[in-house]
């Protein structure tokens, strides 16, 4: 017979959706304990950019999408946060810049102009004198023009260890769930499940509700519940990593053609001092058609566009998949915000962005009001030699080759 464990939530999946939730509920009183089959915040959120979005990404058109409507609150909950009056106190957690800036090159300043002039968003944009240009930009041969945003970026590996350092006493690391180690009951309610941790014995976790936030994790809830109408979606991206000990930093998004930047850049430090720019934006979109060689190259082009008075020739060059998962939306678009389905004693969620993880928690913790739901008797005691999984290393410092393995699907997995 299994040893076995009972709390009032199990939360499934480490990354920032999951431990912003553990956070909340345990404010709320519950008893809540946490798996995590990796390492915490190794998936998406390890590879997020660490931009708190206010929605101006999502309107480069000039009109507001419904994306931009979901997310114009979240910077002033992260702020709060950050300030060490919010929901949960990040104020140990570094912002990397106060602002990031949209630029134009010099053929699309006129449509940069008249974007601004038409949209009015929550987030503060402001037009910038050249005096007030970020240095990289003052180059004599720099022919565009610059915004500044009022939206911050943050150190997400910090942020990942306040998260769970307060909660390092429910935060088990377990092996890779198997859909078989899932008990349902003929109405689909999830009765137990069977956790294992090599050498320890395996041990039956019983809970008054399963929270599902595991990303592409999730994947293996859905196949368990192949008759219900929920769907995942992957929408990839084929990152870079630019190395150079001298690059200035850069927070923000070049303006382009589409509804995507054409580029977006973030500056962090890697573990051996040299300046790292993370690229995202539509070459990292774009990218998932170009094999890692060739995105390369393709990135070195778009940066000599762009920066013609830098001089990349000694810079470090690497690229890498993400595999972003979310709910399927018609023709496989992005979701306009978080998502969470309830099923039976089931919620299975996903946050769509980073700076929406504050919304899904709120929406979770409603859904448990709704039910009426109320902390019951709880033992956890089986679960005190169980190890606590680690928190991911800085995807800067992981990724020293380009990875050559094939990009992930992009078709739904069930």
């Amino acid at each position: 017979m299994k040893n076995s464990v009972e709390t009032d939530i199990v939360i499934i999946g480490g990354g920032i959706a999951g431990l912003w939730l553990l956070n909340r509920l345990r404010q709320q009183g519950y008893s809540v304990i946490l798996l995590e089959s990796g390492t915490l915040g190794g998936g998406q959120t390890n590879k997020a950019q660490g931009i708190l979005h206010g929605g101006v990404k999502y309107s480069l058109q000039g009109s507001l999408t419904a994306s931009s409507h979901a997310i114009a609150n979240m910077p002033l909950i992260w702020k709060q946060c950050l300030d060490g009056f919010g929901e949960i106190n990040l104020s140990n957690v570094p912002i990397l810049s106060k602002q990031q800036y949209l630029w134009s090159t010099g053929t699309l300043t006129s449509k940069l102009t008249a974007f601004f002039a038409g949209l009015a968003l929550k987030s503060h944009m402001a037009s910038l004198s050249k005096e007030s240009y970020p240095e990289i930009f003052k180059h004599p041969q720099f022919q565009g023009h610059v915004y500044s945003l009022d939206e911050m970026i943050i150190d997400v590996p910090a942020l990942l260890r306040e998260l769970m350092k307060p909660h390092q006493d429910v935060i088990f690391k377990i092996d890779l769930l198997d859909p078989e180690q899932i008990q349902l009951d003929e109405n689909d309610r999830l009765t137990s499940f069977t956790i294992k941790a090599e050498p320890l014995p395996p041990l039956e976790v019983r809970a008054q509700k399963y929270i599902f936030t595991g990303g592409t994790g999730n994947e293996m809830i859905l196949k368990k519940l192949k008759r219900l109408p929920i769907k995942m979606q992957r929408r990839p991206l084929h990152m870079i990593l630019v190395k150079h000990p001298h690059l200035l930093p850069l927070y923000g998004h070049c303006l382009g053609l589409g509804e995507t930047p054409r580029i977006t850049i973030t500056t962090h430090k890697a573990h051996d001092g040299k300046t790292v720019w993370y690229l995202g934006g539509q070459i990292a979109e774009e990218g998932m058609t170009r094999n890692p060689e060739a995105q390369i190259q393709f990135a070195k082009k778009e940066l000599k566009l762009l920066f013609p008075w830098i001089d990349f020739s000694d810079a470090e060059f690497n690229s890498f998949y993400v595999d972003r998962a979310e709910n399927a939306s018609p023709g496989g678009t992005r979701p306009s915000s978080c998502y969470v389905k309830e099923i039976q004693n089931m919620l299975i969620a996903w946050p769509t962005k980073m700076a929406l993880a504050p919304q899904l928690a709120k929406e979770i913790i409603q859904h448990l009001s709704a039910a009426n739901m109320t902390s019951q008797m709880t033992d956890t005691r089986e679960l005190r030699a169980w190890p606590i999984p680690a928190l991911a290393k800085p995807i800067w410092d992981q990724i020293l080759e380009p990875i050559t393995t094939e990009p992930p699907l992009v078709e739904s997995s069930i």
